[in-house]
This record gives structure tokens, C-alpha cells and sequence, in this order.
């Protein structure tokens, strides 16, 4: 399987101020072998096809596509079985606050009403032992699950996961892990032996412990609508059990937090040795990508309507499991001594990420895109078709997604040369249009002026026909006593004024006119 390997993330240390040695903090490099279409895959589940992320063992980064899809992109592990769609989208949905407002997880809790009867055993006896691990198996551990679904797969893990540690811590149960990681039962035995040999031991012991895994850190980095998970931890926190549930308070225990902080240390050798704490880590990373598609508002209202209306498979949790104690005598045979160890545990597992997943902002150098971005372009460009459930990303999509950012850019750039080129064109048009207007006004004011000049009249002529109209008005009222005179003349008859002219050339003529 081909895999796109981009950067390495900053090496993380996590140093817990109880702890010793600080626990390092899982790793994940960004990888790109797999991708699945998370809108495809819930209408695959909603048509009644397989649940499965097909060919996703671990997701590193999610991006929105040019159609506002979720693609989850991540590596395919071999050996390891597919992601379930049911966990994911629980973590979408506690991340959204659909199942409460309180921080998710489980716990197992015993009865504390049981409590002081174990505490009133008196004797060291066989009997007494008898009676001791009795009461302590038939004080069952409540399962509460708080904001998740109780019968879904995530809450079933997450309780069997928190069993597991607590029997290994017992002793009762021992992780494949080389060199063994010891319970607290196993290192109080062995430090009670060198107590009682070296003659101070201070007598009986009894301790009632929580254990519960907690996140840790976890960062992501992101860049426009891309977001990748950088690192993810995981660890194992103890306290007092009868302080209150999840507070690191109460009476310490040297050997419990020694316990806990070896665990932590050995995580991811944990996660590797059985199935059930590497589904437990992957319900972790789920619900650290749901806090990173809600902060960066990355699934669209559409694949929103799909994740509310998909169907969670009911998968049954009990109500409660047996009591976990143990009680161990141990003898010197030097001085007659012994001592007695006397052990319950509770605890749970809390997923309350909403205060402990940091961002960090990506930045492109100038135009060239980040490598999360050219990472992004290449799942998509290789997805073969829209309706693709899940794909494989081919080392060579990298080449094609950088070709595909220099193409963009160099059509961007072309574009904004079009855009300015059309911009002084339009400039220039406009300037032409403006000019020829003026010109237009201009010729047409000069045409104007000319044709009132031509028909202005010159100062003589205006004197002249300043007389010529005042003679004509004296001389109406005498043309008009004289105009019957010329009643019934032809135009060939002469005129009456003794001209000795025809009609049409003297008198005539000006009646004509």
C-alpha cells in the first residue's frame, strides 16, 4: 500500500508533575494511503451496505472537498481490522453536545453503602479472606455512562477497556507486553516481602484505589478547510477512592501512581498488544476529530441532515459487572512475622477533550500552498469518481495536486491579466466616448453659431429695413384706400396708376410679392 508521508510533527513530551519519567506523546505523522467519503459512507449504511470505513485503520486528517464533502484520510495498517462508522459519528454527535453537556465518558462505581461492611472484616484468617473477597464479588460495579449513548459500540469498548485495567492492576490479568508491566497488587507484595524481611513492616494494608484513562494532549494543526491531528495521548490517572470521582485528591498512594505513570509511559506498547486498548486509543482520536470538524465548522448542513438521521447499531452493555478485590497473606518465617493485603479498585474512562485539544494555525509561503493543502488537493484528485465510497491515494497524486496549484495559478494570473487588459480597454473606450461627446457638443455649438451668423443681418441692411418697415406701415392705410381701384383687373389690363404699365409689372407685381 502506497503511503504520502508530508512532514513529521514536532516532537511532543507530555510530562505529568506526578511522574518521574514524562510520558511521550503519541505521534502521527501525516499520512495519505486510504480516503473515504463520510457523506457516501452514511448513504452506504443508510441503503443497508457494510458500516465500515473500508480500507481506514487510523484517522490523521480530515478536509472538506469542492462539494462539501468530509474526506477522511489515513493509513490502512495491516493486520489491523477497518474503522466503524458507528464511533465516529457518536463522537460527531457528543461533540455537538447531542447526548448531554457534561463531559463524556463511563465509570465503574461500587456501592459505597458496602463500603464500611468490608472495612468491619475482622480477622486475618482463611475465613475471613473467604468472607472479604464474598462481599467484594457480589458488590457488583455500576455501569454509568454519562453523555453517550448507553448500548453503542464506543461505550461497550470503553467499559471493557476500563475492566481490562483494573484486572491487570489486580493482578489477575497480565498484558503481553515484554518486559512485564506489574500491577499494584504485584509491586505492594514485593515491597511488603522486603518490609517484613528487613523487620519494618507497619503492619496490615488495605487501599482502595480509582484508576481512569483520560486524554492527555492532543494537538491539530490546520490550514482553510483542512485540519490534520499532530498528536494524541492517552493516559492512565489514579486517586483516592473515596475522594470524589475523578479528582485528583485523597490519601496518596506511591505505588499506585508508580502504576499508573508506567502504564502511561508504555501506551503505545499497550496499544499494540491487544486489540481492545487499540480500539479504546482509535475512540480517542474519533472524538479529537469531532472536536476538529466542529471548532474549523467543516461538515456542511447537508451532511449534518445525514449524521442525525443515521442509525447507531444497538450493541448490549450490562447494567453492572462482579466487584474487583483480592486479599493476600504473606508470612516471614523469621520471627513469626506476616501481613496482610487487602485490595479494591474502581475507576472509569473519561473523553472530556472540549479544554484539552490546541489548534495551530498552518500558513502558506507566499502563493505556493502548505503541505496540508497540497495533501488535500491530492486525495481529491484522486478520488475516482463523486460517488466513490473510499479510494487509494497514489504517491504520484502529490505531482498531480502541485501541478494542479502551478495550472491554478498560472489561470489566475492570466485571468488578472484579462481582467486588467478589459479594465483599460474599457478605460480607454470610455475616455474615446468622452472626447468624441465633446466634440460632438463642440461642432454642434460652432455649426449653430455659424447658421445665426449667416442669417444675422448687417447693420446697414438692418437700418434699411427699419425704414423700409416704417414707410410700408405709413404706407398701408393709403395702399389700402387705393386697393379697390385694382378690384377686377386683369393681370394684362394697365394699371391704374397712369404708369402707362401693365398690371402684373407695376401695381400687380407688388400685390404679387
Amino acid at each position: 500500500m502506497s503511503a504520502l508521508v508530508l512532514q513529521k510533527p514536532l516532537a511532543a513530551m507530555a510530562a505529568d508533575k506526578t511522574c518521574s519519567v514524562p510520558a511521550t506523546v503519541s505521534k502521527t505523522d501525516i499520512r495519505a494511503e486510504v480516503a473515504v467519503s463520510l457523506r457516501e459512507a452514511l448513504k452506504r449504511a443508510k441503503a443497508g451496505g457494510s458500516k465500515r470505513l473500508t480500507g481506514l485503520t487510523r484517522i490523521d486528517t480530515v478536509c472538506q472537498d469542492d462539494d462539501y464533502d468530509i474526506l477522511l484520510c489515513g493509513v490502512a495498517e495491516k493486520g489491523q481490522p477497518d474503522l466503524y462508522l458507528d464511533d465516529l459519528i457518536v463522537a460527531i454527535r457528543s461533540a455537538a453536545r447531542k447526548y448531554g453537556n457534561i463531559e463524556p465518558g463511563i465509570s465503574l462505581d461500587p456501592d459505597r453503602d458496602q463500603t464500611p461492611n468490608l472495612d468491619q472484616i475482622s480477622g486475618r484468617d482463611a475465613a475471613a479472606k473467604q468472607q472479604y473477597l464474598r462481599m467484594c464479588s457480589q458488590q457488583p460495579q455500576k455501569v454509568r455512562v454519562d453523555s453517550l449513548p448507553r448500548h453503542c459500540r464506543v461505550t461497550k469498548v470503553l467499559v471493557e477497556a476500563d475492566y481490562r485495567m483494573k484486572q491487570v492492576s489486580q493482578g489477575t490479568l497480565q498484558l503481553p507486553v515484554d518486559p512485564p508491566l506489574p500491577g499494584t497488587f504485584a509491586r505492594r507484595l514485593n515491597q511488603s516481602r522486603q518490609m517484613l524481611r528487613a523487620g519494618t513492616s507497619m503492619g496490615d494494608w488495605s487501599s482502595r484505589r480509582r484508576f481512569w484513562f483520560e486524554p492527555g494532549k492532543f494537538e491539530y494543526a490546520h490550514d482553510y478547510q483542512v485540519a490534520s491531528l499532530q498528536s494524541a495521548q492517552v493516559i492512565l490517572s489514579d486517586a483516592d477512592a473515596n475522594a470524589d470521582a475523578g479528582a485528583k485528591n485523597g490519601n496518596e498512594d506511591p505505588i499506585a501512581r508508580e502504576f499508573a505513570c508506567d502504564w502511561t509511559a508504555r501506551m503505545e506498547e499497550t496499544i499494540r498488544a491487544e486489540p481492545i486498548w487499540r480500539d479504546m486509543y482509535n475512540i480517542y482520536r474519533h472524538f479529537a476529530i469531532a472536536h476538529m470538524l466542529k471548532e474549523r465548522s467543516l461538515h456542511h448542513y447537508e451532511l449534518t441532515r445525514l449524521i442525525d438521521a443515521h442509525q447507531i447499531d444497538h450493541v448490549e452493555l450490562p447494567d453492572t459487572l462482579p466487584g474487583l478485590g483480592r486479599w493476600e497473606t504473606i508470612e516471614e518465617t523469621k520471627g513469626n512475622r506476616r501481613m496482610t493485603l487487602v485490595s479494591s479498585v474502581c475507576g472509569g474512562v473519561s473523553l472530556g477533550l472540549a479544554s484539552r485539544v490546541t489548534a495551530t494555525r498552518v500558513s502558506s509561503e507566499s502563493n505556493s500552498p502548505s503541505q496540508m493543502a497540497l495533501l488535500s488537493r491530492a486525495v481529491m484528485l484522486s478520488r475516482p469518481e463523486k460517488t466513490s465510497v473510499s479510494w487509494t491515494v497514489p504517491t504520484t497524486a502529490l505531482q498531480a495536486a502541485a501541478k494542479w496549484y502551478v495550472e491554478r495559478e498560472e489561470q489566475r494570473q492570466q485571468a488578472a491579466r484579462e481582467s486588467e487588459e478589459r479594465d483599460r480597454k474599457q478605460a480607454n473606450d470610455t475616455k474615446m466616448g468622452i472626447a468624441m461627446l465633446g466634440g460632438f457638443v463642440v461642432t454642434a455649438l460652432f455649426v449653430g453659431w455659424l447658421l445665426n451668423r449667416r442669417n444675422a443681418p448687417t447693420p446697414a441692411m438692418a437700418t434699411a429695413g427699419s425704414d423700409a418697415s416704417s414707410a410700408s406701415l405709413s404706407k398701408m392705410p393709403e395702399e389700402a384706400e387705393t386697393s379697390g381701384e385694382f378690384a377686377g383687373l386683369r393681370r394684362n389690363d394697365p394699371c391704374p396708376c397712369n404708369s402707362g404699365k401693365r398690371y402684373k409689372h407695376c401695381h400687380g407685381a407688388h400685390e404679387a410679392t
